[in-house]
């Protein structure tokens, strides 16, 4: 397991509880106490968690909604943006929306490709800007703090002049009868018009996604080329996919 996700794990495992010990998240990751030692050094520096003796907690940032969320369905989100990033190729042109499975994305793409990647989400602005092949190109103006996203578009005459190899889609709820959607409408503009101006569109979703619904519906199921998920699926989703020719890839 590499440093990055074995961090975002360890912040799952403190999440619901006051404190863990050093030993605790050793057994619990297999590794040794000198190697927890170090990941809590980083993570008290980036300032997700209070170091004290004997243990540590996460500090109180953690109880946003954005966060919470974050932390929520972890191991499925991580699982989900492995995969989705080997369908991303050398010189591809990528939206990556934003998502708190969509963000993980780059963790895991070869950061030896030249990437041209535009995205409304303020992590992978922030991973994105530490390579320097990947060229960068940021939707929106305003910042939603609930959700780490960039809304307002201000030119779209631009970004509806450029074409996507690919989208990666994050949503809020999936229903058979109303689609992806979003509780924000200003958020879902910018999904539905990034689809529009890509080739193929991958909906990255964790189980707990299904049966959900919010307000805006921003495309229904058959306008993605493909569902990435994990966990458990509803049979009757996986039969629908099947009824109409939608790829899924349960990870």
């Amino acid at each position: 397991m590499i440093n990055s996700q074995r961090k975002k794990q360890i912040l799952e495992f403190l999440s619901g509880v006051d404190f863990r010990t050093v030993t605790d998240i050793a057994q619990k990751f297999n590794v040794s106490a000198n190697t927890v030692r170090r990941d809590i050094n980083e993570l008290a520096e980036e300032n997700y968690v209070r170091k004290f003796y004997g243990g540590i907690s996460l500090v109180r940032k953690f109880d946003s909604m954005y966060n919470h969320r974050a932390l929520s369905n972890l191991s499925e989100k991580e699982k989900i943006a492995e995969y989705a990033a080997t369908l991303v190729k050398d010189n591809d042109l990528i939206f990556i929306d934003s998502g708190s499975t969509t963000s993980l994305l780059l963790d895991y793409i070869n950061r030896s490709y030249s990437l041209t990647i535009a995205t409304n989400n303020l992590h992978v602005i922030e991973k994105a800007t530490e390579v320097k092949n990947w060229d960068l190109i940021v939707i929106g103006s305003h910042l939603k703090h609930s959700s780490h996203s960039f809304i307002n578009v201000q030119n779209w005459d631009y970004l509806n002049s450029l074409n996507f190899s690919k989208a990666f889609i994050a949503t809020t709820g999936l229903t058979i009868k109303s689609g992806a959607t979003n509780p924000d409408n200003a958020e879902a503009l910018i999904k539905t018009n990034m689809m529009k101006r890509s080739s193929e569109s991958y909906l990255l979703v964790d189980s707990s996604k299904f049966d959900q619904t919010s307000l805006v519906t921003f495309a229904p199921i058959n306008d993605f080329y493909m569902i990435i998920t994990s966990g458990s699926v509803p049979q009757y989703y996986l039969d629908y996919f099947t009824e109409n020719n939608i790829q899924f890839k349960i990870t």
